[in-house]
């Protein structure tokens, strides 16, 4: 195999770079939607093992509930990815350890703790939806990482639901920063 041209940070340079010197995936976190809009639990974060030699392989070894209705989680995402691959100054190497899940219906974005304890993540932070109307807009999709390590997501509308596609940026610590478009 060959050798990783950077070491620095959690990503790789290519797709194929990942490939070849990646690790196996030993867990897969799965998004489930609860189709049941009352029950009390909510969607979840369902925690797949898939390691051949675990005892339980192939088995749900978790799962992280939301714990509120009518969220409808869409498109996961990291909060740090292979375009963090080249972190400015050098100094900080960032972490892959959230995985932020925005939802639909409810315009929450729910962010999971995966690296505490991996194999049971546990949420970590919830932004309501009122966070986004401030910043005018709605139904958050897709969660993209930036490489200054913020966080961007796709919106498919505005404060009234009307269908404006924006961005709606976060800062490392899930803190809004604005709309990525700014005009």
């Amino acid at each position: 195999m060959s050798e990783s041209k950077c070491k620095c940070g959690p990503g790789y340079a290519t797709p194929l770079d990942a490939v070849r010197n990646g690790p196996v995936e030993k867990l897969l976190y799965v998004v489930c939607v609860q189709p049941n809009l009352d029950e009390e639990h909510g969607d979840y974060l369902a925690t797949v093992d898939v390691d051949p030699a675990s005892p339980t392989y192939c088995q749900v070894i978790h799962r992280t509930y939301t714990n509120s209705k009518h969220n409808e989680l869409h498109h996961s995402g990291w909060n740090t990815c292979s375009s963090c691959h080249f972190v400015p100054g050098g100094k900080e190497v960032p972490t892959r350890d959230r995985l932020v899940l925005p939802c639909l219906n409810s315009d929450r974005i729910f962010v999971i703790d995966t690296g505490t304890d991996p194999r049971a993540p546990k949420l970590a932070k919830v932004i309501e939806g009122d966070v986004l109307k401030d910043a005018d807009c709605t139904a958050p999709h897709t969660t993209h990482c930036l490489p200054n390590g913020n966080i961007m997501i796709s919106v498919m509308g505005d404060a009234e639901g009307n269908a404006k596609g924006d961005f709606v940026e976060f800062d490392k610590n899930f803190e809004l920063v604005g709309t990525w478009s700014r005009g």
